[in-house]
């Protein structure tokens, strides 16, 4: 005979508990993500933190940190950056490692630190593709002064802008069918290098584009290890504060408070050259300067990063006509341990050599050329 049917309430009570159980399951699994995303978020709070206080990706002015606290806090941005969309695209699209496999052979030169030991050819300063940019941005390099050989110079290039064009196209490239761009084509005996903040050489590739550049870290070490190898150094003193600040009607640098570039000339006894960037600022409207939450928010990036966030009004940058001058060399003398009195002399100094080049050449070159006197932050 079949066998009795249960009762109809025994059915239904099994069947709450079972979805009961269910429901626990998966309430307890959605805990655990919501707690794996806390500890996730708390940890990168606290390596944004420890990054923010060492001053590891803005260019450090203590010592260099380990090898392995570098190299590890490398592989924990790309892994954040790179890691879940290659992951994606391997198993949803490809079906196969290929991503993940190109990032593990590419994780040797992107952990090489090469950008602190200054050690890589600067190649990609000849490379015919920077004809494009220079043309679009009509480029050109004007010296007002002769910088002699057997000195080592400190170039200090004005305004930032939102990214430095003038000194980045203007000035490092060497194309031998534009001999009137660039300083190794005006000057062939200076060797230098250009300092970008540490965060630039988190990104994957643009890392690679930079180094090959000439392009090193811009903590004081590296500073120092390039003056002392016997190469020029070139810098943007306002940095990403100065970014800030771009505005298309005035000229605004950040400067005042940038006194390290000054004291590392009077401790190497390299020459200062004041060089401004006519029409930087052209490039790019930025949005919200006087907004004093939008600059709550873009400091604290920066402090984090040591590059700023602005908020722009377009995307690509607008067609612009950028000459970079430089102006005669400030002879420092060679000083250990310099007073802040001394480096404060000379920074002076140095501003007022910067405004003068700036005035001669405001009418000549600014667009528009109604443009008011330089406005020194």
């Amino acid at each position: 005979p079949p066998p009795p049917t249960p009762p109809t309430h025994a059915c239904n009570k099994t069947r709450s508990l079972s979805q009961w159980v269910l429901s626990a399951w998966e309430a307890t699994a959605a805990m655990n993500v919501v707690w794996v995303q806390l500890l996730g978020l708390g940890l990168l709070m606290a390596v944004a933190r420890y990054v923010e206080n060492q001053a590891a990706m803005r260019g450090s002015n203590r010592k260099p940190l380990p090898d392995w606290i570098e190299r590890a806090i490398r592989v924990l941005f790309i892994t954040i950056l790179a890691g879940p969309s290659m992951y994606a695209f391997d198993t949803t699209v490809i079906g196969y490692p290929c991503l993940s496999l190109l990032l593990l052979l590419y994780l040797p030169s992107y952990l090489d630190l090469s950008e602190k030991r200054a050690s890589r050819t600067p190649a990609a300063r000849k490379w015919s593709v920077w004809k494009l940019l220079i043309d679009r941005f009509n480029l050109k390099y004007v010296a007002d002064a002769e910088l002699p050989e057997g000195q080592a110079y400190i170039l200090g290039v004005h305004p930032h802008g939102v990214l430095p064009i003038g000194c980045m196209m203007g000035l490092t490239s060497e194309l031998k069918d534009r001999p009137d761009v660039g300083l190794k084509t005006r000057f062939p005996h200076i060797d230098f290098r250009i300092l970008a903040a540490s965060f630039c050489f988190y990104v994957p590739i643009y890392r690679d584009v930079l180094l090959r550049g000439g392009v090193v870290d811009a903590a004081r070490y590296v500073a120092r290890k390039v003056l002392d190898d016997g190469k020029s150094l070139m810098l943007v003193p306002g940095g990403a504060t100065e970014a800030l600040y771009g505005r298309e009607d005035r000229d605004v640098v950040y400067l005042r408070k940038r006194r390290g570039f000054v004291k590392l000339a009077l401790e190497t006894g390299a020459s200062l050259v004041p060089v401004f960037s006519f029409n930087e600022n052209n490039t790019y409207t930025v949005l919200g300067i006087d907004s004093p939450t939008l600059d709550k928010i873009k400091h604290k990036f920066q402090a984090v990063t040591g590059i700023s966030l602005p908020v722009l009004g377009n995307i690509l940058p607008k067609k612009a006509n950028i000459t970079v001058v430089s102006g005669a060399p400030l002879a420092v003398p060679k000083v250990n341990n310099p007073s802040d009195e001394v480096v404060q002399k000379y920074l002076d100094e140095y501003i007022v050599r910067l405004t003068e080049l700036y005035e001669k050449y405001r009418e000549t070159y600014n667009e528009p050329s109604t443009k008011p006197p330089l406005t020194v932050m």
